[in-house]
């Protein structure tokens, strides 16, 4: 519109084309370089983004496409003159009509039943009806609310509440029925609660959980003529509930794993004959371990112990009393004495765990994730063990590249958490080359 309005005014192009020509060469790149900046500085889809926020980004993704156009212009062309005149006429229209637009699309949009996330209101007082009432009238948001979670003790809520209601041991099983991609947990001084263990407890399986309180805002409390205001808050986020993270999580597991299997190749071969050579058992050792939906599956690594090592482990034990305080507490021993001198060269070089790139592949573990589980440590995990079986078990991850064994159990789970709550590609590449540097320098391990 911008580029139509000024063609109208008289103004020209950035370059001395027909209509046509231009339409098929420069609209498109333009167009295309404005959606791509306003989804990287958050304006799409902009949920919970306020007016004078959304004026701010526009503002910067305009300016960005400006300048980008700009540096295109040749100073010395004899049409440099309009060509600038053009460019501030068309970035000055953009300005002004883009946040007009958007509003009055997204009032339209509003009416309709599809517009918004999906999303539970949660809370134990009677703010929750507040809350929903104003994201219902504040659909600009992009909340829609979907049912409310509450004690049953909340005197407000009753059977004529337009919403569907659960009790908090509900909340998982609604948040799946309701398809809720967020929730907004409403504190308030009256009720306190504990709230990463509430929402690793009830709403582990909701991607976005927005906490509002009394420090933050309650809606309930607000101003209802306050026009276009945001929802501020606390927000936490587990990144790889999302279905667009999950498939670019999917495919770099794909492609990492293929191309260090085949260039890993002659190693894991070499290594193999040296077990079989060296020992007698097995090549391959398969330890069960919990997986994605507390599924189990064979984690598969290099034999680095004798034969029967697991029924030996007892006696040893039983013979040094003083040993079973450190097995007990991390499974395992920094002087094993069932460990083969190959296996210990491999444990060390953490080499031993190159079969489980067939794991990932097979799609029962990921490159980087949190630590596998093993099944007589579920308890340890407390609260937290349905967190962790909502994503795939990784060959490598925080744990790995922060002490390794020298890490404790509590902070392996903490380690654990952080990443699934901030999972990014680039995170995920940061751990990788963080691996090959730990596994380098042997930090951590035996």
């Amino acid at each position: 519109m911008a580029v139509g309005i000024a063609d109208i005014v008289g103004f020209e192009w950035l370059n001395p084309m027909d209509a046509t020509s231009r339409a098929i060469v420069w609209l498109p790149t333009v167009a295309l370089s404005m959606v791509l900046i306003h989804s990287v500085l958050g304006l799409y889809p902009g949920t919970r983004l306020g007016t004078v926020e959304e004026i701010k980004r526009l503002t910067l993704s305009s300016t960005i496409v400006g300048l980008i156009l700009a540096s295109r212009l040749r100073p010395i062309s004899a049409l440099f003159g309009n060509r600038v005149a053009f460019l501030l006429f068309a970035y000055a229209v953009v300005l002004f009509l883009a946040p007009i637009i958007r509003s009055r699309v997204r009032r339209w949009l509003a009416k309709t039943s599809w517009w918004g996330f999906p999303t539970l209101v949660c809370g134990d007082h009677a703010a929750v009806i507040g809350v929903c009432q104003w994201l219902e009238e504040n659909r600009r948001l992009g909340l829609r609310p979907v049912g409310l979670i509450s004690d049953s003790e909340a005197e407000e809520l009753d059977d004529d509440t337009p919403w569907p209601t659960g009790s908090w041991q509900e909340a998982r099983k609604m948040a799946r029925q309701e398809n809720a991609f967020w929730a907004v947990l409403v504190e308030s001084e009256e009720v306190v609660h504990d709230v990463a263990s509430t929402i690793e407890r009830h709403l582990g399986n909701v991607p976005h959980v927005l906490v509002v309180s009394e420090l933050t805002g309650i809606p309930d409390h607000w101003d209802r003529h306050q026009l276009d205001e945001s929802l501020p808050g606390f927000l936490f986020e587990q990144h790889l509930s999302l279905p667009i993270q999950q498939l670019v999580k999917q495919a770099m597991d794909v492609l990492i794993a293929t191309i260090a299997g085949l260039l890993l190749f002659p190693l894991i071969l070499g290594l193999a004959l040296i077990i079989k050579l060296t020992s007698r058992g097995p090549i391959f050792y398969g330890h069960k371990r919990v997986g994605l939906g507390n599924t189990r599956f064979k984690a598969w690594k290099f034999r680095t112990m004798v034969a029967g090592a697991d029924k030996k482990i007892e006696d040893y034990l039983a013979a040094h009393p003083e040993l079973s305080e450190e097995w007990h507490r991390d499974h395992k021993l920094k002087n094993d004495p069932r460990v083969t001198p190959v296996g210990r060269f491999m444990r060390k070089w953490s080499i031993d765990e190159l079969p489980q790139i067939w794991n990932v592949i097979r799609g029962e573990m990921s490159i980087v994730g949190p630590r596998p589980i093993v099944e007589n440590e579920i308890d340890k995990y407390g609260e937290h063990f349905e967190t962790f079986c909502s994503v795939l078990p990784g060959m490598t991850g925080l744990w790995q590249v922060c002490g390794r064994n020298n890490t404790t159990f509590d902070e392996r789970i903490q380690l654990g958490l952080y990443y699934i709550h901030h999972w990014s590609p680039w995170l995920d590449l940061y751990l990788l080359g963080k691996t090959i540097k730990t596994v380098l320098f042997t930090k951590g391990a035996y």
